[in-house]
């Protein structure tokens, strides 16, 4: 997050809170779940599927802001869990979450989540597109969906195939064959897309499910989860 972003969020006064690490538990070789204790958040904000917050993830003396669904929320215990792909390379929050032990503790700020809902009437049906990133929140809306609603979920793989909530799955080996199956749909009137995976990509699905599919713009949700060659600013010292 560059300097003015962060003076953005201040001066909307967008609330941040503080989290403690609680459990720690590796789901695959390359994903990771953390569970957080953050009863000051819960209480104050909704979290609904696909809720999800900005973690301030501390590194050399600076924070780097980095977007993560919230999970597994359990009001009970004031606990919920995000959960962390461990990419190759030097990434802050991945090199963070590789050493996350219970008791460490950062700041998550809400700001920018989209609430997602189905709509009433339900649609025919949910197309569903993302990768290991948003599998978390991908995996909140399949519960959610009510059980007569089908749903199709495409997913760019990475390291790890890792579970599915529900839906008609299938793992795609490159951003062109997740073109291709969701082209190869045919139409899908009455349907609703919600796409969250790297930006150029989500831009394309976005563009393929309004051209060849059909669906109407107001039933596409949308969100470039990440950037492929970049990484989220710096935060000031």
């Amino acid at each position: 997050m560059s300097r003015f972003e962060k003076i953005v969020l201040k001066t909307l006064r967008a609330p941040t809170y503080p989290l403690r690490v609680c459990a720690v538990e590796d789901v695959a070789d390359h994903y990771r779940r953390i569970r957080f204790a953050g009863p000051e958040l819960l209480a104050a904000e909704e979290t609904p599927p696909a809720f999800w917050i900005r973690l301030w993830i501390p590194a050399d003396g600076e924070e780097y802001q980095r977007a993560y669904t919230v999970t597994d929320v359990r009001r009970d215990d004031g606990t919920f869990a995000c959960e962390f792909a461990l990419h190759e390379g030097e990434g802050v929050a991945s090199e963070w979450a590789r050493r996350a032990e219970p008791g460490q503790t950062l700041r998550a700020t809400v700001y920018g989540s989209k609430r997602f809902a189905v709509p009433a009437p339900a649609p025919e049906g949910y197309l569903l597109v993302g990768d290991p990133c948003s599998l978390p929140a991908i995996n909140d809306i399949l519960r959610a969906l009510p059980e007569p609603v089908p749903a199709k979920v495409f997913l760019l793989e990475d390291h790890d195939r890792l579970p599915v909530a529900g839906g008609d799955v299938r793992w795609c080996g490159s951003p062109e064959e997740v073109l291709a199956a969701v082209r190869d749909l045919g139409p899908l009137p009455g349907w609703h897309a919600w796409v969250a995976t790297e930006s150029a990509l989500t831009r394309q699905v976005r563009g393929l499910a309004q051209d060849a599919l059909g669906v109407r713009k107001q039933d596409v949700t949308s969100q470039g989860y990440w950037t492929r060659g970049r990484a989220m600013g710096r935060a000031r010292r």
